[in-house]
C-alpha cells in the first residue's frame, strides 16, 4: 500500500456552488488561523471524478496533535464567520455517536450558503471482535484512507492544493471500475460487515458505469463471515440497506451478488429461523424447502428471481414512467419474494410475512400491507385456471374478467399503487407459464408479452376501476329494493360491482330490476 500519496490533478469542472464553499472554508482556516489541512473525503471526490452531481460533501480535517480541531469546533467557527460576513449564522448539528445509524464518530454539520456541510476529524478505528462498533483515535491522511470501506471512497481533494490525493489504489479502481477494499476485504468485513452490503449496493449504484464487485471481495465470502454479518449488523441497517439496493438504478445486478454470496437466504429467511429459534425448535421441512430454494446452484427459484430483477427495471421505465421509488421498491421486492410464499393460506402468509418485513428488516408497515395483498393476489390468480392464451384472442372473456376481479378486490387498498394488477399478472405469467421467455431474459421480448397482458387490461376500464366505480344504488337504498339483512349488504354489492363490470352500459333501472332478480334466484 501507497505511503505517499498518488497526486492527480481534478480535471472536471466544480460546480460554482461548491467551489465558493471551498474558499468560504479556507477564509475560515486562514481567518482563525486554525492551521488546519481541509480534504473533502469520499463520495464527493468519486462521484466527481466520474462526472457525476454529488452535493454530498464531508470535510476530513487534519490537524497537529497540539490543536486537535474537531468537526464541532471547525463547523460553529464557520457559522460565526458568515454571521460577520454578510450572512447569517447557521445552527450547527452535532451527531453523537449512534452505532444503529451507523454513527462510530462525532460529527457536525452546517449550511454553507445553503449546502449542508458535514465535518469530522482525520481518525483510524480499532475493532473487537462481536461489535462493528470500533474504538476511534485521531489518524493520519493514510489511516483514515485505510479505515474506509472502499478504495474508490477513500480518495481525497485537498482544497489547499486543488489535487486529488491517492493513499490506496482509488484512481487506479476508479479508472478501472472496480470496487475493492483498501485491505484485506475479510478484515474490511470482520470489522464492519455493513461494508459487505454497502459494496453490493454501489455495483448497483455504479452499474450503469461498468462498475463490478472484485473477485477478492466475492471470494472472502463464507458461512462464518455471513454468521458474523447477522451478529454485528442490526436487522434495520440491514433492511435499510436492502431497500437502497433494490430502489436504485440496478436491482437486478444486486440481487445476483445477494444471491451468489449466500446473503439472500439469511435474508429471506430471516423470518423463519426467528420464528424457531423463538420456540427453540429445530429446523422443519418448511425450512429445509427454503433452503434448497435460496442455496443450491442451478435452483429454478434462484434463476427465475434473479431473470426477472434483471428484466423488471426496464418494463418499469417503458410502462410506469415516473414511479415513485416507494413504489419501485415495492415492485422488486414484490417479484423477489413471492416465489417463497406462493401458495399459502392466508393466516401463514400473514405471519411469516410481517416477520419478514417488520421485525426481519423492519421495514415500514406500509410495505407488509401492500406486499402482503400483492402475493395474495397472486396466490388468487395461483388458484384458478387462468392461462396466458386468455389474453391472445380477441376480448378477454367473462369468465378471465371475473378471475381478475376477484384478484383485483384484494389489492383494493390505500397502500397499494395503482394499476398494481398489472404487475402481479405480469409476474404471475413469467414464474408460473412463461419462464423460457423469463430465462432467456430479453427485455423486448418481455415487453412484448406484458404489453399483450396490460393491453387487454387497459382495454376493460370498466374491469380496472369495478372496485372504485361509484355504484348507481347504495348500500343505505337496497332495503328499498329487496327485503335483506344488513348482513348481507357487502355482498350484495360485491355481486353489483361484478355485474356492472361485466355489463358497463346498464342504468339504474337495468340495475334494480337485476337485483331483484338476483335476491329471487338465491333466495336473498
Amino acid at each position: 500500500m501507497l505511503r505517499q500519496p498518488k497526486m492527480r490533478r481534478l480535471d472536471a469542472q466544480i460546480l460554482p456552488a461548491h467551489q465558493k464553499v471551498f474558499e468560504c472554508l479556507l477564509n475560515v482556516n486562514r481567518e482563525k488561523k486554525l492551521g488546519t489541512v481541509l480534504r473533502v473525503a469520499g463520495g464527493w471526490v468519486r462521484d466527481t471524478l466520474l462526472g457525476l452531481n454529488s452535493h454530498d460533501i464531508d470535510i476530513a480535517i487534519e490537524s497537529s496533535p497540539e490543536l486537535q480541531v474537531s468537526g464541532e469546533r471547525f463547523a460553529k467557527e464557520v457559522s460565526l464567520y458568515q454571521g460577520s460576513h454578510g450572512e447569517r449564522e447557521r445552527t450547527v448539528s452535532v451527531i453523537r455517536v449512534n452505532p444503529d445509524l451507523s454513527k462510530h464518530i462525532e460529527t457536525a454539520t452546517v449550511n454553507v450558503y445553503d449546502l449542508p456541510i458535514e465535518f469530522c476529524a482525520l481518525r483510524t478505528d480499532d475493532y473487537c471482535e462481536d461489535s462493528r462498533i470500533p474504538l476511534v483515535r485521531p489518524g493520519t491522511p493514510l489511516e483514515d484512507a485505510l479505515r474506509r470501506d472502499y478504495t474508490i471512497n477513500a480518495l481525497f481533494f485537498n482544497l489547499h492544493t486543488e489535487m486529488i490525493e491517492d493513499y490506496t489504489t482509488g484512481l487506479e479502481d476508479l479508472d478501472r471500475r472496480v470496487i475493492r477494499c483498501p485491505l484485506e476485504p475479510r478484515q474490511t468485513f470482520s470489522d464492519d460487515p455493513l461494508r459487505l452490503l454497502r459494496g453490493i449496493r454501489f455495483s448497483g449504484q455504479l452499474g450503469s458505469l461498468g462498475f463490478s464487485i472484485d473477485d477478492s471481495i466475492r471470494n472472502c465470502v463464507d458461512q462464518s463471515l455471513l454468521d458474523i454479518l447477522m451478529v454485528k449488523v442490526s436487522r434495520d441497517r440491514i433492511g435499510k440497506e436492502f431497500t437502497k439496493m433494490l430502489s436504485g438504478p440496478r436491482p437486478g445486478k444486486c440481487v445476483q451478488h445477494l444471491f451468489e454470496m449466500g446473503i439472500m437466504a439469511k435474508i429471506i429467511l430471516v423470518e423463519i429461523y426467528m420464528r424457531a429459534a423463538k420456540k427453540k425448535a429445530p429446523k422443519t421441512p418448511e425450512i429445509e424447502k427454503c433452503v434448497f430454494l435460496l442455496e443450491m446452484d442451478g435452483s429454478d427459484v434462484r434463476g427465475k428471481v434473479t431473470c426477472l430483477s434483471n428484466i423488471l427495471a426496464p418494463l418499469l421505465e417503458t410502462s410506469f414512467p415516473g414511479l415513485h421509488s416507494d413504489d419501485r421498491f415495492l415492485a422488486f421486492f414484490f417479484s423477489l419474494v413471492v416465489p417463497f410464499y406462493r401458495g399459502l393460506s392466508a393466516d401463514d402468509l400473514r405471519d411469516r410475512l410481517y416477520a419478514l418485513c417488520l421485525n426481519g428488516l423492519k421495514l415500514p408497515t406500509s410495505v407488509f400491507n401492500a406486499t402482503q395483498r400483492m402475493i395474495c393476489s397472486y396466490n388468487q390468480l395461483l388458484s384458478s385456471d387462468l392461462k396466458f392464451e386468455h389474453f391472445a384472442g380477441g376480448e378477454l372473456s367473462n369468465e378471465t374478467k371475473l378471475i381478475i376481479f376477484d384478484a383485483l378486490g384484494v389489492l383494493h387498498d390505500a397502500s397499494v399503487p395503482q394499476d398494481c394488477i398489472k404487475l402481479v399478472l405480469i409476474v404471475f405469467f413469467l414464474f408460473e407459464e412463461r419462464a423460457d421467455v423469463l430465462s432467456r431474459q430479453i427485455t423486448d421480448e418481455c415487453s412484448q408479452l406484458s404489453s399483450v397482458v396490460w393491453g387487454k387490461l387497459d382495454a376493460c376500464p370498466s374491469l380496472l376501476r369495478a372496485h372504485d366505480a361509484d355504484l348507481p344504488i347504495k348500500g343505505n337504498q337496497l332495503k328499498d329494493i329487496v327485503n335483506i339483512q344488513p348482513k348481507q349488504i357487502g355482498p350484495i354489492l360485491l355481486q353489483m360491482r361484478k355485474e356492472l363490470m361485466l355489463n358497463p352500459s346498464l342504468s339504474r333501472e337495468d340495475l334494480v330490476t337485476w337485483l331483484q332478480t338476483f335476491s329471487n334466484d338465491n333466495s336473498v
